[in-house]
């Protein structure tokens, strides 16, 4: 965790993604404050948190909101205990979305269907910023070439697609994987997809691939990183940055639709 930390302070980033199971095991604000604070904490004014399952494992996930505080309950200022934890904001040209992707722990297990406070809330934000290019964040990956991927947020990529989002962000699996633009039937679409990028690298244990997901283009196991965005009013880059111990890099250029 310090090791991948020091990579992002070294690039003075803007703004920092994070992408859920901040701290192991169990997300308690006492391991919150012994380890991620000297380490991703040093990053924490400038960081846009999504829950991960791992939060969980405090009740409520109060620690998690706790540590983060409004930065992670912008629509529920105060909240520390069983909170929504998806909200949205923009950064530059840029429309940014997170959701909450444990879709069993809200609105009474279903808190990624269709017809869920999220999923209603997420058409309507989408909706209100039409022109802009849009990257969501959550924990579980929609696909992931090992048993990682979720099938319970479906809905809200079903969602994501019908309002033009360019982008998903997600974490969950410890490898990088990104796939080519897709449909929500995970069928290539170069003109209207998303292309998700699973970036669960941030430090704790590997782990490995399966059966080779359609549409996966890059795949790799055993490496701890960052991701670099550059967000362009009309398109952006990403590039992969290794721990020099892991070396590893991917790096290219997308357009918004």
């Amino acid at each position: 965790m310090k090791s991948t930390s020091d990579l992002a302070v070294r690039t003075a980033p803007a703004s920092v993604f994070m992408l859920g199971d901040a701290q192991y095991n169990s997300g308690s604000l006492a391991d919150f404050n012994a380890s991620y604070a000297p380490s991703w904490g040093r990053l924490k004014p400038i960081t846009r948190p999504a829950i991960g399952n791992h939060e969980y494992g405090t009740p409520g996930a109060g620690g998690y909101f706790t540590y983060f505080g409004n930065a992670a309950t912008p629509r529920q200022p105060g909240c520390v205990k069983n909170c929504e934890g998806w909200y949205s904001f923009d950064v530059g040209r840029w429309h940014v979305v997170v959701l909450n992707s444990e879709c069993t722990k809200i609105s009474g297990g279903t808190g990624c269907a269709v017809g869920s406070p999220q999923q209603q809330w997420l058409a309507a934000d989408l909706a209100a910023h039409p022109a802009k290019c849009t990257v969501v964040l959550q924990h579980r990956p929609r696909w992931s070439s090992n048993n990682f991927a979720s099938a319970d947020v479906a809905p809200l990529m079903d969602t994501m697609y019908r309002y033009g989002v360019d982008l998903l962000l997600a974490g969950h699996s410890h490898t990088y994987e990104r796939f080519a633009p897709q449909n929500p039937s995970g069928v290539r679409d170069d003109a209207r997809g998303i292309r998700e990028i699973v970036v669960g690298t941030g430090g704790s244990f590997y782990s490995g691939f399966a059966t080779v997901m359609p549409n996966s283009v890059v795949r790799k196991a055993h490496v701890f990183g960052v991701l670099k965005l550059t967000l362009r009013p009309a398109s952006y880059d990403w590039a992969f940055v290794a721990d020099p111990d892991t070396p590893f890099t991917d790096s290219g250029t997308g357009h918004c639709h």
